[in-house]
């Protein structure tokens, strides 16, 4: 069933390029915008100056892919100097109508509760497959750029290990493969490793990882837990290239890295720098599917 753009209304409460393409879309498509916390031109009509009128506005309310904090504060572009950071707090929440849907990519605890005590259709869309199977693609992209800015070495001929194997591993570890370099996937589930093998790659456990890094020139870390540990980090090259994909604050150990002497990288939210406009289209389209979701569900209720 057909989104009915004319009858959403989107609030987007912060972000970065990937948003500001979210917004250019949606209101090609007929949607109404508003916004607060994103780097707009000067021209743009969409631009609001405080989240509690955007709040209380939406239908359907945006906040960047890596959610919030503790306290509720989302990921932002400074606009002008006197502008305060955007925070989803409880006094803003209570303002957002019941029934409006919140799209978020993952919520902390206070945001779950939040949406169930004020009535609010939060949908996290982080990790489901129909965002995060494309959404791996500019992040593999970006890390081959990263690796290739910081390393002495060719990707061709090079060896590289890919910590964790799921989405965003898969696709980067097939890229360093057609690029010609020798790639040992390291993942804890059997299925995972097998499916390593099956696409040409080597295949490890976690328990093998300091023997797996000693030969690499590059280590590319996918999961969020402290696995590239200050143990692991003294059996590598001391010319390696560690890029770290995993949300902040990451699984390296960043300061054990510059006691050895490691370069070492945390870089979260590749699609966002790295190819924003892609990035961006990417969101778009899992809101529209959130949105027919809904409405085959009994219909998109309008606040």
């Amino acid at each position: 069933m057909a989104v009915d753009w004319s009858q959403v209304r989107l609030g987007i409460i912060g972000g970065d390029r990937r948003e500001l393409e979210v917004a250019d879309i949606m209101v090609a498509r007929g949607a109404q915008v508003r916004a607060v916390g994103l780097p707009w031109p000067d021209d743009v009509s969409w631009a609001a100056n405080r989240i509690e009128d955007v709040a209380a506005w939406a239908s359907v309310l945006l906040t960047p892919v890596g959610g919030t904090d503790e306290f509720g504060q989302v990921s932002y572009t400074i606009v002008n100097g006197t502008q305060p950071a955007p925070r989803l707090t409880d006094a803003v929440l209570r303002r957002v109508a019941p029934g409006t849907i919140l799209c978020i990519g993952i919520a902390r605890p206070f945001l779950r509760e939040a949406a169930q005590r004020y009535g609010l259709r939060l949908c996290e869309f982080r990790e489901r497959d129909d965002f995060a199977i494309r959404n791996a693609v500019p992040t593999a992209e970006g890390a081959l750029q990263l690796a290739m800015e910081s390393s002495p070495v060719t990707i061709f001929g090079s060896s590289a290990v890919v910590v964790g194997y799921g989405r965003a591993g898969s696709a980067l570890g097939d890229r360093l493969h057609l690029l010609g370099a020798r790639v040992t996937a390291v993942a804890r589930a059997s299925a995972d490793r097998a499916r390593a093998l099956s696409r040409g790659l080597g295949a490890a456990e976690f328990a093998d990882l300091p023997t797996v890094v000693e030969t690499a020139d590059l280590v590319f870390n996918t999961v969020p837990a402290p696995v590239i540990t200050e143990s692991v980090l003294a059996h590598t090259l001391p010319e390696v290239s560690i890029v770290d994909l995993a949300s902040a604050p990451g699984g390296v150990d960043f300061v054990a890295a510059r006691r050895l002497g490691r370069r070492a990288r945390l870089a979260p939210g590749l699609p966002g720098i790295v190819a924003p406009k892609s990035a961006g289209r990417i969101v778009a389209d899992i809101i529209e599917t959130i949105l027919a979701e809904e409405e085959n569900r009994g219909g998109l209720h309008v606040p």
